[in-house]
């Protein structure tokens, strides 16, 4: 895991070593194990390491091969890459997984590309055709940000800092309203015009001919990208299960030359990580976990009892709301983009603290999308029944707003918006559930200007939901939807930033490629069905994790952000939000904006709303 950047020229003269310099410098925490800058007239390329394949100095990059002419640089691990060493059966000079893929390149050319399982963002130089070819892994777990200047060049980089003080950044107003209604901005948009981000399982290649966008050739998300598994299989079904993430988390456990260990919620996915991770480490697996002074919130308990049941070394930490007080503009200055996942905040500490222990870590990422886990799953299932309910029509968005105003609970008003969207429009029905946790389509129309709205008509949040899930709105496309877009741009960015920003690499066996692919070919039935969620997994790991883990209630990593804005971080809001210098004001309604802040102080949660708030006139106000 490190940290890339690199300048192509379009006039093929040699880059600028001081401009490659400082993009390195601005990665520095994402390799702290070592450095390296490489230039040929036409391309120069920059590398921090971090070092966890092959330690010595013939893993560091640049790495070139023995011709001298192509070059790569790579942030990521290849999980296979001693297979496909046997396979090409080169004169390695190395035991590092990036020369696997020189070598690939030279033999199978970009199709190298299809051939590697792991996570990656790289960049290879072949010189001798003066290409640069540029690659991302399918899930989207490394990022690769790039943009070309007004002068040609191409420039790139693994984060937004890098291009500081060489290309004007400038806020997308288009990608500010699209944050507003998912908390994250959505890949190839990164907040900044001009700036863009390659997305997962594609690749780009620069050359003579120009700049070009392509996909794997063996790899899209869809309803028929996965293994359908014939009805005689299901019997095998949890043993398949199991037999997959066993592998993906042992190649993850083994594949390291120093030692691993994992973050350990109370919930399912970490557990069953950690289940597997015990078996094939040597000794007791180092779990982390971070909790919250709030029991309803805290899964410190349930860890605990987990690490006890697997024996693990355990370590937890706590957050607390005067910690995001102090984190607040660090975090926005690290994230880059627009970014309001509150979970950023425990996450970024856990990843802190952890990296004080040991260098790698696993993670319990991707269950949720891979195998149906959100409750939102089940409350669209119920929306989608509710809605061919006769004599619904009408009577649902006033019975939700009763009901959501008796309880404090938004989330009634949000199905009862669902519904209602369900007859009218039901292609945006699920983007306004998913949106409804921040600023739906009503919601937004309340909180900003009418010039605001006009201007960016074009980057409406719940529109750009039902473009991914492909104009159907069945819970299946909605599942894609969450496994294409919320997972690579909000999740992944959450943990690579946070644990990159203190050298620390994080693993996610749930979002290997094969367990994937495999569980993308599960019925809808083994993953939601009559309430409940994650059926097949669940059922797959009987006997795997603890009864109560399997049978308990999902917390999710949530921060008490509405209790903490009743409180501590209510001077916070009022600065950054109604104060006369607020960003915020040149497109939004103080008024709605106070409103908010009365209700969540009477007792309705707008936690996730004032926080996308703060961290956006946050954001403006250090880019804007």
């Amino acid at each position: 895991m490190c940290g890339i950047a690199g300048i192509v020229k379009k006039d093929k003269t040699s880059p600028d070593r001081d401009q490659l310099e400082r993009m390195s410098g601005a990665l520095a925490h994402r390799g702290p194990d070592g450095r390296g800058l490489w230039s040929v007239p036409g391309a120069g390329l920059a590398h921090r390491r971090l070092a966890i394949i092959d330690l010595s100095d013939r893993g560091a990059q640049p790495m070139t091969d023995t011709s001298g002419e192509i070059t790569v640089v790579l942030n990521g691990e290849i999980y296979n890459y001693n297979e496909l060493k046997q396979e090409l059966s080169a004169d390695w000079k190395s035991e590092s997984d990036t020369e696997i893929i020189l070598e690939g390149y030279k033999r199978w050319g970009d199709g190298v590309i299809d051939r590697l399982r792991g996570m990656f963002a790289f960049a290879l130089w072949d010189n001798n055709k003066k290409r640069l070819l540029l690659a991302r892994d399918r899930i989207g777990k490394k990022p690769l940000f790039y943009t070309i200047t007004p002068n040609g060049d191409l420039l790139f980089a693994s984060e937004i800092k890098a291009f500081r003080g060489i290309v004007d950044l400038k806020p997308d107003w288009q990608a500010v309203r699209l944050f507003l209604g998912l908390q994250y901005v959505p890949t190839p948009q990164t907040g900044f015009q001009g700036i863009k981000q390659l997305r997962p399982g594609s690749y780009g290649v620069w050359s003579e001919h120009g700049w070009s966008l392509h996909q794997y050739n063996e790899w899209k998300i869809n309803h028929e990208s996965g293994y359908r598994i014939p009805n005689t299989e299901y019997r095998n079904l949890d043993e398949q299960i199991r037999s997959h993430l066993e592998e993906a988390v042992k190649i993850r456990q083994l594949t390291s030359d120093v030692p691993v260990g994992a973050f350990l919620s109370g919930g399912i996915d970490s557990a069953a990580v950690v289940a597997y991770a015990s078996k094939y480490s040597d000794h007791p697996l180092r779990t982390f976990t971070m909790g919250f002074p709030n029991l309803h919130m805290d899964e410190r308990t349930a860890a605990s009892k987990i690490a006890s049941h697997f024996g693990t070394d355990h370590m937890e930490f706590e957050a607390r709301p005067e910690h995001l007080l102090e984190l607040i503009d660090t975090l926005t200055d690290h994230y880059d983009v627009p970014y309001a996942d509150s979970s950023a905040l425990p996450v970024w500490m856990l990843a802190r603290e952890t990296a004080k222990q040991i260098k790698v870590v696993l993670t319990g990422d991707g269950g949720d999308e891979v195998f149906g886990g959100y409750r939102r799953y089940v409350a669209y299932a119920v929306a989608l029944r509710a809605s061919k309910m006769p004599g619904m029509s009408g009577l649902t968005p006033s019975i939700g707003r009763l009901i959501s105003d008796l309880l404090k609970d938004p989330r009634f008003k949000r199905m009862a918006e669902t519904i209602e969207a369900l007859k009218s429009r039901p292609s945006i029905a699920y983007g306004e559930l998913f949106t409804g946790s921040y600023f739906s389509s009503k919601g937004l129309s309340s909180l900003c200007v009418p010039e605001f709205l006009q201007q960016t008509e074009d980057a409406n949040a719940a529109e750009f939901i039902a473009s991914k899930m492909g104009g159907k709105w069945d819970l299946e496309s909605a599942l894609l939807f969450d496994l294409t877009s919320y997972l690579p741009d909000d999740l992944n960015v959450k943990m690579d930033r946070a644990t990159m920003a203190f050298g620390l690499e994080a693993r996610a066996p749930f979002l290997d490629q094969k367990l994937v692919s495999f569980a993308l070919g599960l019925p809808l039935n083994q993953k939601v069905i009559h309430g409940k969620t994650k059926v097949a997994l669940k059922r797959a790991l009987n006997g795997i994790v603890p009864d109560e883990v399997l049978d308990g209630p999902k917390l999710g990593f949530q921060v008490p952000l509405a209790e903490w804005f009743r409180g501590p971080l209510q001077p916070l809001v009022n600065e950054r939000c109604l104060a006369s210098g607020s960003p915020l004001h040149t497109f939004m309604r103080p008024q709605v904006i106070e409103h908010l802040i009365t209700e969540n102080r009477k007792g309705a949660d707008h936690g996730n709303r004032l926080w996308m708030l703060v961290s956006l006139s946050t954001w403006l106000s250090k880019n804007g």
